[in-house]
């Protein structure tokens, strides 16, 4: 009896709200009296008689509870920090229950407790968060997160089982897709700059062609100036197209068949020599100092023909946009990539120099600091991707220091042949320096 009057106790405020609630139904003339009367009799027979436990048991069972969850999310968040993709664990609610390694890495922190659809402000994003929550089966949607760098993502959301009598949750996947979008942008850029510098010489051609089959017919002097002009504009057109092919050679180029023993020094003397009397004609002189490397570390893995081109490129650009300065400095020093040994070979200009906010770029296909400037000297803009690529195939590093008004030095360390280090593969590198 004293068990029974406990658990009506226990129960009296269900109770209570039970009874309220039929006493406003026969108010409203919905239920008579006796259907009240045999109503409330149920209510209060399971009241008598439903199990009740004391508070320090519901307390103990929370506890119970509480704890099984925490080590469930600890479960989960072991599992999916080993996962590289970034991901949310959410309950029901959209409440972040746990964000794994790599999404802290790269979209940043995201504590325990908070709300997915505070953090997410696209409505692509919300709307597809919110059809999974209600039990729908949405689509992926790309997102786009502008910082703290801008990456691309396609976002998706699954139901997970639910296990036992606990709540579902939801994981939300987001699948990089920056490298993608980088790549289809470079790709849709170099076909445009590529089509755009053809076009223009190709204009050009057709334009002299039109003149001198209609008004300069009969016109000898016109025709001798009009023939120069189409003269240098099929040459123009005659490296880029060569840069292009040589760009695309090494973009492919999967083995190193070719590579053999080069001597470096050997190919810096013949780079020289062979731009003297270039330089010669605008009063440039070329410093080539070689005393500090000895005949013994001059050898490198490699093929000579692309070393004389990457070499050909930067002296090129020294005497092009750093001829004002009337000087040129090549050095080779011995160095250490890696651990290794290495050569690096020194080419700087006393020229104008270039912005910091470009150096970043300059190995970029196309990338001219001025445009103008660039097209007047016969540029392709292809010199310095070209470069980084062959630096690349030799497990080079590649190295761009520049100041307004104090010239542009380009370092290129390439890994030596010694007896003692023999080649072993490295990391490629290309670095520019303000």
């Amino acid at each position: 009896m004293a068990g029974m009057r406990r658990r009506l106790v226990s129960n009296r405020f269900p109770l209570g709200a039970a009874l309220f609630l039929f006493g406003a139904l026969v108010v409203g003339g919905h239920i008579t009296t006796g259907q009240f009367a045999v109503l409330g009799a149920i209510m209060v027979l399971v009241s008598a008689f439903a199990p009740v436990r004391t508070i320090s048991e519901r307390r103990r069972a929370a506890a119970g509870a509480g704890g099984a969850l925490r080590q469930e999310v600890s479960l989960y968040g072991a599992a999916l920090d080993g996962i590289p993709d970034p991901l949310l664990l959410i309950d029901r609610r959209g409440t972040v229950r746990h964000a794994n390694a790599q999404y802290r890495r790269v979209l940043g922190s995201m504590q325990p407790g908070t709300s997915v659809l505070i953090r997410y402000r696209s409505p692509e994003v919300l709307d597809m968060i919110q059809s999974a929550l209600a039990g729908g089966s949405p689509a992926p949607v790309e997102l786009v997160e502008r910082t703290p760098r801008e990456h691309w993502f396609l976002v998706s959301i699954a139901a997970l089982p639910r296990v036992g009598e606990g709540q579902r949750d939801f994981l939300v996947h987001f699948r990089d897709l920056s490298e993608v979008r980088r790549a289809e942008r470079m790709r849709t850029d170099f076909i445009a700059n590529a089509s755009h510098e053809l076009r223009t010489p190709l204009a050009s051609l057709a334009g002299f062609i039109e003149t001198l089959s209609g008004p300069a017919r009969d016109d000898a002097a016109a025709r001798d100036r009009f023939l120069a002009i189409m003269h240098e504009q099929a040459e123009r057109m005659s490296r880029l197209i060569d840069d292009l092919l040589s760009l695309s050679r090494f973009e492919t180029a999967l083995g190193r068949s070719d590579f053999a023993r080069v001597d470096l020094i050997d190919a810096l003397v013949h780079v020289v020599g062979a731009f003297q009397p270039v330089a010669a004609r605008d009063d440039i002189t070329i410093a080539f100092d070689r005393a500090s490397v000895p005949g013994a570390r001059c050898e490198v893995h490699g093929s000579r023909d692309e070393l004389i081109q990457l070499f050909d490129n930067l002296v090129e650009n020294a005497i092009k946009y750093g001829g004002d300065g009337k000087r040129i400095d090549i050095t080779a020093r011995p160095a250490e990539l890696g651990g290794l040994a290495a050569i690096a070979v020194e080419v700087r200009d006393h020229g104008p120099g270039i912005a910091e906010e470009h150096l970043p770029r300059l190995t970029e296909r196309f990338y001219r600091v001025d445009v103008e400037t660039s097209r007047g000297k016969q540029g392709t803009g292809l010199g310095l991707a070209i470069v980084k690529h062959i630096v690349t195939r030799h497990e080079g590093r590649l190295t761009i220091r520049s100041r307004p008004g104090e010239g542009t030095t380009v370092l290129v360390t390439i890994p030596a042949l010694t007896p003692e280090k023999p080649i072993r593969k490295m990391e490629n590198t290309v670095e520019t320096d303000s």
